[in-house]
């Protein structure tokens, strides 16, 4: 998509008509605008956003009150925007929105010939062209930019991920697929007659809201965590960076200390893993271990009086019997004394199965027997390993202990005993959290363990009607459904972890003059500057807006990759126009050079709405023969100038005037500049 041009009729500031033509040329892809502040520059940018969506910028002053005031005082009752642009594949559309006498009104026309050709659901094509969600990453405006990192990075970033990847329609539809889930279970629960169904029903409900509560209990838990670990980490630098000899020492001290406690913590942890493997494997053998050996003096003293096996075995009596034949050869008749005393034996005599099961019982109980002796010897080594570990642990904390007293007892270092309270507290912060963490996921285990037995117990109950079967596989049916969505957003979020970083260091690469590349905490989705140590950096105002402007650069270098994006699930992404309002902000002469020139680079078109300030010097020298075509913004005020100064800015050896006194009309008009005139 590329903006072609753009028509403003008493909007804001710009009375009457004012237009601008944009440079559609791909090797001069830039439309400069100048404009000193408060001549409207946020204005424009805005007039962009409310013709396509009818938004407005956080920061843009009563975005109710668009009719330009003079106009208004001579009774005009209309204003509006319209913006022509062309499509990815040529064709060219005009949008339009406007307030008058009819109301507000929205309409978009394909112009064909010179023709135009109203489009139907005019908000459904602007969003197909740059999706609402996209549009602020796209529309940028500089000064009213949120930090991408440090307290609140975490959930600006998280939603611009979220949002130029697609998401909002698909969290949308999950939302919705859980809610229609919801409802065919309860009337699943309503068709059962005999409320034992039903009741399996609620508690399958019961748990799946348990889990969904505990899970985002959970990622809160995680966030406060990674928040409280990067504190600590701060606070750590300070300290091992203290001017103070001794502190150093002693913090040096606690460090390694505290890396053993951790060696000694996991060793434990790995004890107390091996204790209950021992329990499971030995369980038979520890409690077994005394009936074993008296069941085996039994089987052994029964064998030796011959009762155990019995003497004879039950089925050659029956065959000898069958056959009447004896094994010598003799007859044995019915009715014959032979015949009786044979038959007698069986009274005394064993089955197979009988002789097989003492055969296994000997078996299982030698093998207690012997198993005792290796169970001995390994849970002697593990209460060892306990013992050991408890004990070092303890020590080690008691060091710990004292030497942090030393750092708090330090005389004169008021700044080293703040820090060392305020690492107290996040330490104590961080213990609770992952305390509460660990619970959160013991129970989101045991909820998922349930809800599997209560889902298998429903499953293997046939007692269905017809009407709870429906409902059945209905719930089946949006459950699948349900993990489909929620797959396809895990693991499309997971991947462009990778690549929006890959993205935004390849522009620090060309930009920091230090050792520092970005990192993202795939927890929290803060990302930082780190040093060639991985340590966190504290960003300068200028490096935490190189920051976000790197950030907002690979959006929507990610959005023109992912245009042609295939599948139901996520929106694909858009090439779009790159306005953006004051850019550069705290950046110094270097960085503003370096930024200014990456981003014509990296997008097809880019409008720069910039003041005298980010414009003169790096900016213009950096940028000067990717312009395209040049506009100044200029104040025309009725007041005389007076004692006033006359403002200026000088465009290619040439001065414009950016104000102009003793005019008709208090506005600001458009007037093409440089070489363009």
């Amino acid at each position: 998509m590329k903006f072609r041009k753009i028509e403003l009729k008493n909007f804001r500031q710009f009375y009457g008509e004012q237009s601008i033509t944009f440079s559609t040329s791909k090797q001069k892809n830039i439309t400069l605008i100048h404009a000193e502040n408060g001549t409207g520059k946020t204005a424009f940018l805005n007039a962009i956003l409310w013709c396509f969506y009818e938004i407005c910028t956080s920061n843009f002053k009563d975005p109710k009150v668009l009719l330009n005031k003079i106009a208004k005082k001579e009774n005009a009752k209309s204003y509006s925007v319209s913006i022509e642009f062309e499509d990815d594949k040529g064709g060219v559309y005009l949008a339009q929105r406007g307030f008058g006498q009819g109301g507000h009104k929205f309409r978009v026309f394909e112009v064909i010939n010179d023709s135009y050709k109203e489009v139907d659901k005019p908000n459904s094509f602007i969003n197909s062209v740059i999706p609402k969600d996209m549009a602020k990453y796209f529309f940028f405006q500089g000064e009213g930019i949120g930090k991408m990192s440090g307290s609140k990075g975490d959930s600006v970033v998280k939603t611009a991920v979220r949002e130029i990847l697609g998401f909002t329609i698909a969290e949308l539809a999950l939302k919705d697929i859980q809610q229609v889930k919801r409802e065919y279970q309860r009337s699943f629960s309503n068709a059962d007659k005999s409320g034992q169904l039903s009741k399996l029903q609620n508690e399958i409900i019961s748990l799946e809201n348990n889990i969904e509560r505990n899970k985002e209990q959970l990622d809160k838990f995680a966030k406060a965590i990674a928040m409280y670990n990067e504190k600590l980490q701060t606070i750590e630098d300070k300290l091992a960076n203290s001017d103070s000899a001794v502190i150093k020492q002693i913090h040096s001290q606690r460090k390694s200390t505290e890396s053993q406690l951790f060696r000694e913590k996991q060793l434990l942890a790995g004890a107390q893993k091996e204790k209950r493997s021992l329990v499971a494997e030995f369980a038979t053998t520890v409690f077994g271990f005394e009936l074993s050996g008296l069941a085996l003096d039994f089987i052994d003293e029964a064998e030796y009086k011959g009762t155990v096996p019995a003497p004879y075995n039950e089925q050659l009596v029956t065959d000898i019997l069958k056959a009447s034949t004896c094994i010598c050869g003799s007859d044995v008749k019915p009715g014959t004394e032979a015949f009786n005393r044979i038959q007698d034996m069986l009274k005394q005599a064993a089955d197979p199965m009988l002789e097989n099961r003492i055969r296994k019982a000997r078996s299982q109980l030698t093998s207690i027997k012997n198993d005792s002796v290796k169970a001995k010897s390994r849970f002697t080594n593990n209460m060892k390993m306990l013992a050991d570990s408890e004990s070092s642990i303890s020590k080690l904390k008691n060091d710990l202990d004292e030497l942090t007293i030393k750092i708090k007892g330090a005389d004169s270092l008021d700044d080293i005993q703040g820090l060392e309270n305020e690492r107290n507290r996040a330490r104590n912060n961080l213990i609770q959290d992952e305390r509460a963490s660990e619970r959160s996921k013991i129970l989101i285990e045991n909820d998922q363990k349930n809800l599997s037995l209560r889902k298998g117990e429903l499953n293997r109950l046939d007692t269905f009607s017809l009407e709870m079967k429906k409902y059945k596989d209905l719930v089946e049916f949006s459950e699948k459904v349900e993990q489909v969505l929620k797959s396809t957003l895990a693991d499309s979020e997971k991947d462009v972890e990778l690549r929006i970083i890959e993205k935004v260091n390849k522009y620090l690469e060309q930009f920091v003059r230090q050792d520092y590349k970005a990192k993202l905490n795939p927890t929290t989705f803060d990302i930082r500057l780190v040093d060639k140590n991985d340590y966190i950096v504290p960003e300068s105002d200028g490096q935490a807006l190189l920051l976000s402007l790197t950030f907002i650069a690979s959006l929507i270098e990610l959005s023109r990759e992912r245009k042609n994006a295939q599948g139901q699930i996520l929106t694909p992404g858009a090439i779009a126009p790159f306005v953006v309002d004051a850019p550069f902000g705290d950046l110094d002469n270097k960085y503003k050079g370096h930024v200014a020139k990456a981003i014509p680079n990296s997008v097809e078109q880019v409008i720069f709405l910039l003041s005298s300030s980010h414009w003169e010097g790096t900016v213009e020298q950096n940028i000067r023969e990717k312009v395209g075509v040049e506009y100044n913004m200029v104040l025309e005020e009725t007041s005389e100038a007076k004692s006033k100064n006359s403002d200026s800015i000088t465009i290619l050896n040439k001065e414009y005037e950016t104000v102009r006194y003793g005019k008709t009309v208090d506005r600001t008009v458009l007037e093409k500049v440089g070489s363009y005139v």
